[in-house]
């Protein structure tokens, strides 16, 4: 049986949802990257599924929302729930993009072969229609015929750009001599593909380990967000009891585990003593002291 949602709730989807693109995400990023830095001491990786960390923010954020009057006045206000809002999004996004997205190949940066072998059919037929339908406008035909000549990933992208931009343009006259519209739509889509894939690229990612750790810092980010929102509306709540408990029964507690064992500490000079009378001992050369 589908489970319908409420109005609040699907309200809260839609603003926590992931970022479409990836300039997009870059942006938001470098916007939450002096507060991530500030407030993540140790980044931790997820101890339950990410999914499920998601749902509990989000039921968090819904209750802000919902009592935005009474967190205000404990001085949670409009700034903090918007900076756990895109704490949300974020995490969202880096788990579609660089975990699922990347395991599965979808994310990874593209070579220029690859997205010239994508795009060879598109420019191809491109060329085909403009030398037909601009058979006397040599410019204009040079336009929707402009190839990479630098022979790099970002301009390729720039020139499949100018083509899809160029095609969109004179559409009336190439439609004339046979293209379609569909056509036009398959060679924006290309184009929407190939940045998209670009990803870790746009935001200064280059291997695989770089976006695993990337996306278990804006997990611990997002998860301290959310324990600060927490205290915030029991507090808020305190005096109201069923309105308290809302805030109490959402648990962070198993969001997040330690990736790395502790170093341990170094010892002091008396320890070391202690130590290795400690192992003579053990070893019958003299009686612990």
């Amino acid at each position: 049986m589908a489970i319908e949602l409420t109005a609040a709730q699907h309200a809260v989807l839609e603003e926590t949802r992931a970022i479409d693109t990836p300039e997009a995400f870059a942006a938001l990023l470098q916007h939450a990257q002096p507060e991530l830095g500030a407030l993540v001491d140790e980044v931790m990786g997820p101890d339950q599924p990410v999914d499920a960390t998601l749902i509990a923010l989000r039921q968090l954020y819904r209750l802000l929302s919902q009592h935005a009057d009474a967190l205000t006045a404990v001085n949670y206000g409009a700034t903090a729930r918007e900076s756990f809002r895109d704490a949300i999004r974020l995490v969202d996004t880096a788990q579609l993009w660089f975990l699922e997205g990347t395991r599965a190949r979808n994310h990874r940066p593209l070579t220029v072969k690859e997205v010239v072998a994508a795009s060879r059919p598109f420019r191809a037929r491109l060329r085909a229609y403009a030398a037909q339908a601009f058979a006397y406008e040599p410019a204009t035909r040079a336009v929707l015929s402009s190839k990479n000549r630098s022979g790099t990933i970002d301009e390729e992208l720039s020139a499949l750009r100018r083509l899809v931009g160029a095609a969109r343009e004179h559409q009336a006259r190439l439609v004339a001599v046979g293209a379609t519209e569909a056509w036009i739509e398959e060679g924006e889509a290309l184009l929407t593909q190939a940045g998209q894939r670009n990803l870790l690229g746009i935001v200064g990612i280059r291997r695989q380990d770089e976006a695993h750790h990337l996306r278990d810092a804006l997990l611990t980010y997002a998860v301290l967000r959310g324990r600060h929102a927490r205290a915030a509306g029991v507090n808020a709540c305190f005096d109201q009891p069923a309105l308290r408990r809302s805030f109490e029964e959402v648990s962070l507690r198993e969001c997040l585990r330690r990736t790395r064992t502790r170093r341990p500490r170094p010892r002091k000079a008396k320890e070391n003593v202690e130590a290795k009378r400690s192992d003579d001992a053990a070893r019958g050369r003299l009686p612990a002291a």
